[in-house]
């Protein structure tokens, strides 16, 4: 069921204050969110907070608000934290509007701990917060279909230009200009296909001669290049192959990834669930 707001229990207009922490009523109305199961993933991907304002509130209860304002599940690793030198006294300030949950998470958690990196991620419909290095430690396994991603292109390194004049002239066949201007035989059988195809069964791509030049690699090769990519953009040092925990294999159009789970986040779209 589609959450797409929720109020803060106040009065119309009005404001709470409550250990430093002041709650402003948002400038547009926003519908009540609709009672029924709690969905966190989808709660921090689409739920707009309302207008915000912590002034040293400690961290213990922004979190408390955020619990309250959304409904979501939300666990915080204590322990992780205090080693990262944050705890439940930290002092938050912020103040925002239109804004996501998603982005409001993410911005007490940089105010929290601006040296040593939080996390935050979605797992069994529970919003986990902890430390990277905590993060790292719990790996989930996924696989991807990235077939779509693996179409063939092919690569032409001779292209002809074709002389339509000089074709009507010449009924033996059209003029090609590929590096030198050659004439072929419309009426010929031979395997001398243009495009690598032709004559023998030898298909649309293959067989025959390729005047052209074309050339495709195999899906088998694209996807270690895909492998590479993701590797190099997501998270580098949290692979095998750069010293890391985690790996990506491919096998027949699929990548296997063992990775935490905000690394598959990055992967499979935010809106991925686990």
């Amino acid at each position: 069921m589609s959450i797409l707001h929720r109020l803060p229990r106040v009065l119309a207009g009005a404001g709470l204050v409550l250990a430093g922490l002041a709650l402003v009523a948002p400038a547009l109305p926003c519908a009540a969110a609709p009672a029924g199961p709690v969905d966190t993933q989808r709660i921090m991907n689409h739920m707009m907070m309302p207008a915000t304002r912590m002034n040293g509130v400690p961290l213990r209860d922004a979190i408390a608000y955020l619990r309250s304002v959304t409904g979501a599940n939300v666990f915080v690793n204590w322990n992780a934290l205090q080693s990262a030198g944050v705890t439940r006294m930290t002092p938050i300030t912020l103040n925002v509007r239109n804004v996501s949950v998603r982005t409001v998470v993410g911005l007490i958690l940089q105010i929290a701990s601006p040296q040593v990196p939080l996390i935050s991620y979605t797992y069994h419909n529970v919003l986990t917060i902890t430390t990277r290095a905590d993060a790292n430690r719990q790996l989930v396994t996924k696989v991807y279909d990235v077939a779509d991603l693996l179409v063939p292109v092919i690569t032409y390194t001779n292209i002809p230009t074709f002389n339509l004049g000089q074709s009507t002239q010449n009924n033996s066949g059209v003029s090609i200009t590929a590096g030198q201007t050659s004439n072929v035989n419309t009426n010929n059988n031979s395997n001398n296909n243009l495009f690598g195809g032709g004559g023998g069964g030898g298909g649309g791509y293959g067989g025959g001669q390729n005047l052209f030049g074309g050339k495709k690699n195999s899906a088998s090769a694209r996807g270690k290049k895909l492998v590479k990519l993701i590797e190099a953009i997501v998270e580098p040092n949290i692979w095998s192959t750069n010293g890391g925990p985690a790996s990506i294999v491919y096998f027949q159009q699929r990548l296997i990834v063992t990775a935490p789970v905000y690394v598959q986040h990055e992967i499979g779209g935010s809106s991925t669930h686990y």
